[in-house]
């Protein structure tokens, strides 16, 4: 017989008896914090409900994700976020939270009954959030909803290029063909995109077309549109070329051309380029990003050919003691040791780093403070790694530049020795433009020298090495007032192009706020359709023509959105089926598997990664490289490399409605699914007695219950939880904070004894970390771990609004 299935407040019920209830632990975690004299204080301003929403996050959350108040034992906040008090910052970030919608935002999704539950130091549910207290956050999510600006007007394709050729036409012939534009069309029409967002995301742009010009003079932009949806680019004007601009154009994936539509093509004309107009937030995410950083702006192939460029002479400037220096051995950088040298520039400074493998011998500047080696000799000179430089451009917006130990240019820094710690959902790697824009928000930032002292005083080194200790290393009182008067002419840079020195975007760098836009913020049914030039009404619309291999993945989007990186995948696609634009094909390459839906539409078109490779399909970095340049900026995202594709075949339902789970994994993967309820109540429903345990092949979907039916018995906000390659620890750390109770439809009650072992017996939890990429289970299956970054648990989660009637 069919067993039949329910689903529950409480859990999703399988038919298959099967029941736990696991101890409770009593372990308060509330915290009495003087808000005055530590972490983040209300603003003085707030309004009721931010007062009410703070009082609970504070609460809560204070103590594993806000800087300055973490609980005893954390040094750093927990997954790189510790600024959960700043409600105006959390207001901003739809990262966090969706502007009027409290089950589709994040932050609440995660306290209702995320995974894992929060606080995940909370074993009981009697120290989570009490019912009033979910209710303060909704209604403070929900009130930013009714005080929201009045909704933008749309702007469709053939209105942007309208505009973009009215404007091209004003300028002098001789000047036409010289320009070009970047658009801020997607992010105007983006409902999820604040003003305040749009504006930062607008001086971004900005600030990084001057960091990427050799002209001396600011660009600054004066609006074409009085909504500021298209900035002018006169080539010189940024000491660009159209060899800089075809750059971009080869790796751009979002280019069209039209026979109905009578602007692009006057305009592609009149501009003598298929692409005259670039998208700011890929442009943000790729050109901010070596290799194309190092290509646009036109950067040298060694530090030492960069000396050229710049009428730079470090070794005679060193041996002349024309250099200030600081050592220390926290930067927040680097991983070790990290020396730091500022050389006299004509734009202004030349800032440069030592850094560091290790911390002994001739890696330790306390021991040995001269060096280079090319300069001092090998007898009193360190031995360093690689660097990093930051110098004033003739515009004085900064450059970047890594290089190894021999000088040679880098793209990503090896992260043995540098970190990118300002990139939470990052893979950690320093990436050469976008990690020290980032990093350097504010010029150079300030650390005080630990060499000076330590040297002087060590007799052991002889008196003509002291004597250039002391004229070098000046002490931190100079090299503070350095650090302060590069600071001070930064700022005054930044003003110079109309940019607050203060502008965030979402909370983070300008720059990288519109990148982490771009490559982190997954697109959604809404945003889908914008990017396709297309209002909502109108992608429904012409969905049903769209042919079946398309409309399952329309379909997808209104429930779960897509990963940028599979988006851009399918993208060309979808706007040659379903707009009068057809795709300009390029140089751009999907560097990703790709999930069951996404292949499904690009399989055997033009587009398709697999069949433009003669059969040999992009999945790694490595993969992409033997293909050309890789520009993927989604590739240095865990978030985006990672993704494991979870949704259901609805995205709300009533009491009693049969609910199917849809699971798609980029890669072979061990799966474990979980259900958790606002109750906090969680049951593992697979791998489960009675239903086959099977390794999910990448590419394929899975769909659960392979056999009946999950049902729904209560309403409230269900969250569905997908772990790939989960162990028992990583099982045990999303269930924590929750009660262990049975997916049974029947209940029947079990000892937790008997659970546990069943449970263990049906995971097979035989991961072998130092096993690599390929995995097997104890049965002998071979699957893969789905990032080298993680390679242990990916997961993904869908929440699922049960409603009444």
């Amino acid at each position: 017989m069919t067993p039949i299935f329910r689903m529950t407040a409480a859990a999703l019920a399988l038919g298959i008896g099967l029941t736990s209830t696991a101890s409770a632990q009593d372990q308060s975690i509330l915290i009495d914090v003087e808000l005055e004299l530590n972490g983040m204080p209300l603003p003085e301003d707030a309004t009721p409900e931010e007062t009410a929403a703070y009082e609970v996050l504070n609460k809560y959350c204070s103590g594993c994700h806000q800087q300055g108040m973490l609980d005893e034992g954390l040094t750093n906040p927990k997954s790189g976020f510790g600024h959960i008090l700043d409600v105006r910052r959390l207001a901003q970030d739809p990262k966090f939270v969706v502007s009027g919608e409290p089950t589709k935002s994040k932050l609440y999704q995660v306290i209702a009954g995320g995974a894992p539950a929060m606080p995940d130091n909370c074993w009981d549910p009697t120290c989570t959030p009490k019912a009033e207290e979910m209710a303060a956050l909704e209604t403070w999510i929900t009130k930013m909803g009714e005080t929201a600006p009045p909704e933008r007007t749309f702007v469709p394709l053939s209105e942007l290029y309208a505009m973009a050729l009215q404007d091209l036409s004003a300028q002098p012939t001789n000047r036409r063909d010289r320009t070009r534009y970047i658009s801020m069309r997607t992010l105007w029409n983006d409902s999820e995109v604040t003003q305040e967002n749009y504006d930062a995301y607008l001086a971004a742009t900005v600030k990084l077309m001057n960091a990427l010009s050799f002209n001396p003079n600011v660009y600054k932009f004066e609006k074409i549109d009085e909504k500021g949806i298209l900035l002018r680019v006169f080539l010189p004007d940024l000491d660009w070329t159209h060899e800089k601009w075809a750059v971009m154009e080869r790796e751009y994936p979002y280019g069209m051309e039209s026979d109905t539509d009578p602007n692009l093509s006057t305009l592609q004309t009149m501009a003598g380029t298929q692409i005259p107009v670039i998208r700011a937030d890929w442009f943000a995410a790729t050109a901010s990003a070596a290799p194309m950083y190092y290509d646009v702006l036109g950067l040298a192939d060694t530090l030492q050919g960069l000396q050229q460029q710049l009428g730079l002479d470090m070794r005679s400037n060193i041996l002349n003691e024309q250099v200030v220096r600081a050592g220390f051995q926290d930067s927040g950088v680097s991983t070790n040791n990290r020396l730091i040298e500022r050389h006299p520039l004509g734009s202004g400074m030349f800032w440069t780093s030592y850094d560091f493998a290790g911390s002994k011998g001739r890696q330790s500047f306390f021991e040995y403070p001269l060096g280079p080696v090319s300069v001092h000799g090998e007898e009193v000179s360190f031995h360093e790694d690689g660097g990093e430089s930051i110098f004033t451009l003739p515009n004085g917006f900064h450059g970047y530049y890594l290089n190894t130990t021999d000088g040679t240019r880098l793209n990503v820094g090896p992260t043995a020795i540098v970190r990118d710690t300002d990139y939470p959902d990052g893979t950690g790697e320093v990436v050469n433009g976008i990690s020290c824009m980032s990093c350097h928000s504010k010029g150079i930032r300030f650390n005080d020298d630990r060499v000076r002292e330590v040297a002087l005083n060590n007799l052991a080194l002889s008196p003509a090495v002291r004597q250039t200790v002391d004229a070098i290393y000046p002490g931190k009182e100079v090299v503070n007032d350095y650090f302060q008067k590069d600071m001070e002419a930064f700022f005054a840079t930044l003003q110079k192009a109309g940019i607050d020195p203060e502008t965030k975007a979402a909370g983070l760098e300008p720059v990288r706020g519109l990148m982490v836009y771009f490559v982190d913020y997954f697109v959604n049914y809404e945003q889908a359709a914008n990017e396709l030039g297309l209002t909502e009404d109108e992608l429904t619309a012409r969905a049903a023509f769209a042919g079946t291999e398309n409309a399952s993945l329309l379909q997808r989007l209104k429930v779960s959105p897509i990963a940028r990186d599979e988006w851009t995948a399918v993208y060309p696609v979808l706007l040659d089926k379903l707009t009068d634009y057809r795709p300009i094909l390029t140089d751009h390459r999907t560097t990703a598997a790709l999930s069951h839906s996404v292949k499904q539409v690009v399989q055997g078109t033009p587009y398709d990664s697999v069949g433009q490779t003669g059969g040999q399909p992009i999945v790694t970095h490595a993969d992409a490289k033997q293909f050309g340049a890789d520009y993927d900026a989604t590739q240095h995202s865990v978030t985006a490399q990672s993704h494991l594709t979870v949704y259901t075949d609805k995205p709300t339902y009533k009491v009693g409605d049969p609910l199917r789970i849809f699971i798609e994994p980029r890669h072979d993967c061990r799966l474990t699914l979980i259900s958790i309820d606002d109750d906090h109540d969680s049951c593992v429903l697979y791998p489960f007695p009675g239903l086959p345990d099977v390794v999910i092949k990448g590419g394929s979907q899975y769909v659960f219950p392979p056999q009946g039916a999950l049902r729904t018995s209560e309403p409230g906000l269900e969250t569905i939880l997908a772990i790939c390659n989960g162990s028992d620890a990583a099982i045990s750390k999303e269930r924590s904070g929750t009660n262990s109770v049975s997916c049974s439809a029947n209940h029947q009650p079990i000892s937790r004894e008997s659970y546990t072992s069943v449970v263990n017996e049906t995971l097979i939890l035989d991961l072998n970390p130092g096993g690599g990429d390929q995995l097997s289970t104890a049965s002998g299956a071979d699957y893969r771990a789905v990032s080298s970054h993680n390679p242990d648990v990916t997961k993904a989660q869908i929440s699922v609004l049960v409603q009444s009637h």
